[in-house]
């Protein structure tokens, strides 16, 4: 079957399966942000906000951070860079640090407890939850799918197939969510880390060899990992291979970050009840 490779005149992949891809995800955001919505107004008509807040579990910051990280997968995925990514390997790798590094924790961190706590009320919810969020199994399972990911082969299937790379974002996204869950915690201490202390700033640290290992690949090797993006031709007069190395980069970053906030954790934001003391 042949396929249709990206072009900045024909607009990109085959353009039908996006199109659905897209509107599931727009359709998906906004039940989000109304279901987030109606529990916030839910509160207030049941006269319980106002104490909620004067507790601190609810706070003015609660609601912008929810914003933002939906803020940031539609401008990841529904934006122009939708399109970008398709021509150019470094601003998929935007992509994917934007679902990775930004949605998720930011959603997390923008759901008070007492929504958390209600959304996993049910027992077999809260099982499941502990399961997969197991700090093991979450750190092994976003790096082995971080990795396997840019497997060439697979990573140009995803490419030219608009289904597989649906896949693909999907499973960054919700593995990011499995590894920060317990980072954050958002029911406040239904969902503890370790109880060790160092927890947290110590689990954090331990995420940047992988993204480091994976830039120094994508940015040391003098060969074209990706001819893919070779077949595109240079967008921007920047050639493929300078591409990937600023791809290569982008990792870099992604491991730096999760450096910066294990030593936020530790020197600024250390909460003993978090830790478990």
């Amino acid at each position: 079957m042949g396929v249709l490779l990206p072009s900045p005149l024909l607009g990109g992949l085959a353009s039908k399966p996006v199109k659905i891809s897209a509107l599931f995800i727009g359709i998906g955001l906004l039940a989000a942000a109304g279901l987030y919505l109606s529990a916030w107004l839910d509160l207030r008509r049941h006269n319980r906000l106002a104490g909620l807040r004067l507790r601190g579990l609810m706070r003015d910051r609660h609601p912008v951070l929810f914003a933002a990280g939906l803020a940031a997968i539609a401008i990841g995925l529904l934006s122009p860079l939708e399109h970008l990514a398709g021509l150019r390997f470094s601003a998929h790798m935007v992509q994917h640090m934007l679902l990775m590094m930004v949605a998720a924790p930011a959603l997390l961190l923008g759901l008070p407890s007492p929504l958390a706590r209600g959304a996993l009320g049910r027992r077999w919810i809260r099982q499941t939850v502990d399961r997969v969020s197991d700090p093991l199994i979450a750190y092994f399972v976003f790096n082995a799918n971080l990795l396997v990911w840019h497997i060439p082969r697979l990573y140009q299937l995803a490419l030219l197939n608009p289904w597989i790379h649906d896949l693909q974002h999907a499973l960054f996204f919700y593995t990011a969510l499995m590894v920060w869950w317990r980072v954050i915690d958002p029911t406040r201490g239904w969902f503890p880390l370790w109880r060790w202390p160092p927890a947290r700033w110590v689990y954090l640290m331990v995420f940047a060899p992988p993204s480091y290992a994976l830039g120094a690949v994508l940015w040391g090797g003098g060969w074209l990992l990706y001819p893919y993006y070779a077949a595109v031709g240079a967008v921007f007069q920047i050639t493929a291979l300078a591409d990937q190395r600023l791809g290569g980069l982008f990792m870099w970053i992604q491991g730096w970050m999760f450096l910066m906030l294990s030593m936020f954790v530790f020197f600024v934001r250390y909460d003993p009840e978090l830790e478990g003391v």
